[in-house]
């Protein structure tokens, strides 16, 4: 995957990354030119713990010209981020609402993705009022529209 600091951010501000995960991090740096000790400590574990990664992360984050975010800023990056792929992807919108929901409740609510975060309720509700299938898609389609 190739190095990218905006995603990165994001996950960090909201634990997305696991430790076993991290050294890929480094790795993904290096291709992209960026190195340093920090960078070095952290490609070089295997199988690192929370501890490990942790002790070196705030040293890689500089390296990396990384900065620390709040968990509202990282929910809308990533919201916006799967909202794109989906509609530039074509995919059925559907199939992905549990992960704005996911998504919304990891970042504590934070209200800039209310409409992505409660779109599996609103859908729930939708059939139970007998809206289509297709009328149900079609009013996912245009709220993810408008959240851009």
């Amino acid at each position: 995957m190739p190095f990218d600091r905006e995603l990165i951010e994001a996950k960090l501000a909201l634990n997305l990354i696991e430790s076993a995960d991290m050294p890929s991090i480094a790795w993904d740096a290096w291709e992209a030119g960026l190195d340093g000790p920090g960078t070095t400590q952290l490609g070089a574990l295997e199988r690192p713990t929370y501890f490990e990664v942790s002790d070196v992360l705030p040293r890689v984050m500089r390296e990396f010209g990384l900065s620390q975010i709040s968990r509202e800023d990282a929910a809308l990056r990533l919201a916006k981020r799967m909202v794109k792929e989906i509609l530039d992807s074509g995919n059925d919108p559907l199939q992905r609402l549990r992960d704005f929901q996911r998504l919304w409740i990891k970042a504590g609510y934070p209200h800039e993705i209310t409409a992505l975060g409660t779109l599996y309720d609103d859908v729930w509700i939708a059939e139970a009022t007998g809206q289509s299938e297709t009328e149900i898609r079609e009013s996912v389609i245009s709220t993810l529209k408008n959240f851009l």
